[in-house]
């Protein structure tokens, strides 16, 4: 049994409000509370070895975040349970925190870490009176994004890979999410558009040509 297991958490109520370095620490002290048998990095100044899959924009709530940590080898054989280590985070983390399921990668593996896995985002706008066909129509949609370089105009649509209305009237888009090509649904052209109307609803991966859940990609 491998000693690297994946979580599936849950992010809302007022922990929405926390950044990705607040959620880092916040996971981190729950780890120590728990006694967990974590394995840390080497070097002068060493960290639990721990990642993200996707940090989640301030204010947005998720039922489909994913961390990855790793076990020590000298880790009790129980620990190496998903079910076990679920248990112990979920009785030391906040109203708002909330592991969902998790599993063990099989060892050995060539799974990468979450946050290279990642291709696309499914998520949920409540935008019950946006009009989303002149979206699906354009050929080509221009808006100003924020990249390493700066704010500049960027062509949007190839990253909007679906979008279309509930019956609710909320909205579901998939977009293009990662290290090679990320459109936060921020950048979508709404008029009243906030990241308390969001939820992050899956966090999606590649494998034999389409597109999975990430968890999926940890399976044969």
């Amino acid at each position: 049994m491998s000693n690297r297991l994946w979580f599936k958490f849950a992010k809302g109520g007022k922990m929405k409000y926390i950044g990705h370095l607040d959620l880092l620490k916040i996971i981190q002290a729950a780890i120590r509370r728990a006694a967990l048998p974590i394995a840390y990095s080497q070097g002068f100044n060493p960290h639990q070895r721990l990642s993200f899959a996707l940090p989640l924009p301030l204010g947005m709530d998720s039922v489909a975040e994913y961390l990855e940590l790793q076990l020590n080898d000298e880790a009790n054989e129980a620990f190496y349970y998903p079910t076990q280590v679920q248990t112990a985070l979920n009785a030391q983390l906040p109203d708002g925190l909330s592991m969902l399921e998790g599993w063990n990668i099989p060892s050995p593996t060539s799974t990468p870490s979450p946050a290279a896995a990642v291709s696309a985002a499914d998520y949920r706008l409540n935008l019950p009176n946006a009009n989303i066909e002149s979206i699906l129509q354009a050929k080509q949609l221009l808006v100003m994004k924020k990249s390493k370089s700066g704010v500049k105009e960027a062509d949007i649509r190839p990253d909007i890979l679906s979008m279309e209305r509930e019956i609710t009237g909320s909205i579901l888009v998939r977009l293009s999410a990662g290290s090679a090509r990320n459109l936060s649904p921020l950048s979508l052209p709404f008029d009243d558009f906030a990241q308390s109307k969001v939820t992050r609803l899956s966090l999606l991966s590649s494998k034999n040509g389409k597109l999975v859940p990430l968890q999926e990609i940890t399976q044969p």
